[in-house]
């Protein structure tokens, strides 16, 4: 007795490997579980360069415009120290009262002293007047006068220096471009000569530039 069987086919199916070993996600049957690629996180270096150059560049623009309204804004005040004035020697060589009118001369030597200041002072005109006691004016004399318009080095002090100048005032009482004495101070000096002792104020009206 004879078995016969039916021949039986097999089939097996392979599923094929992926061919780019770079690709990202495998696929798995089962649904749960899920494999990602860890991809390596680079930091963007060129980006933060770039915004802190921008930083900059506007805090330097900010600053900048700050620092010019501030400028315009501002009115720098300057109080300059005049110069200070010290009578050295003061003389009365001739000292006269005739008909009805006062001769007299007057010799003072004056020192300039331009200390405490941080500037250079040119002094352009410089007019000195005698008075008799402090009102009464009996001579005037401009020692020092521009010789043109244009302004000129004429006294020139500079930052601590000092200069000494002689004055000689004079009167006859006859001089056109001297001031009239009236006759009670002309009586008055006369009375003070009898009593042996007078008394004379030396006044001096400066124009002067201040040179920073």
């Amino acid at each position: 007795m004879s078995v016969s069987t039916s021949p039986v086919e097999s089939r097996i199916q392979f599923s094929p490997l992926p061919q780019d070993i770079q690709e990202h996600h495998l696929e798995i049957n089962d649904r749960h579980i899920m494999i990602e690629s860890c991809e390596e996180e680079n930091f963007d270096w060129d980006a933060l360069v770039n915004l802190l150059r921008l930083t900059l560049i506007a805090m330097l623009f900010v600053g900048l415009t700050l620092h010019q309204r501030q400028r315009q804004s501002y009115q720098p005040t300057f109080d300059p120290i005049p110069p200070k004035f010290f009578l050295d020697s003061f003389h009365v060589p001739h000292l006269e009262v005739s008909e009805g009118e006062v001769s007299s001369t007057w010799d003072a030597t004056v020192t300039i002293c331009n200390v405490m200041n941080y500037s250079n002072i040119n002094i352009l005109n410089l007019e000195a007047k005698m008075n008799y006691r402090e009102s009464e004016t009996l001579a005037v004399i401009t020692p020092i006068m521009p010789q043109y318009m244009l302004p000129d080095a004429v006294l020139f002090l500079e930052n601590e220096a000092t200069k000494k100048f002689h004055l000689k005032l004079s009167t006859t009482g006859w001089e056109e471009n001297q001031p009239i004495v009236d006759d009670t101070v002309v009586q008055a000096i006369a009375e003070d000569i009898q009593r042996g002792s007078t008394r004379f104020s030396l006044h001096m009206i400066i124009i002067a530039e201040v040179w920073l």
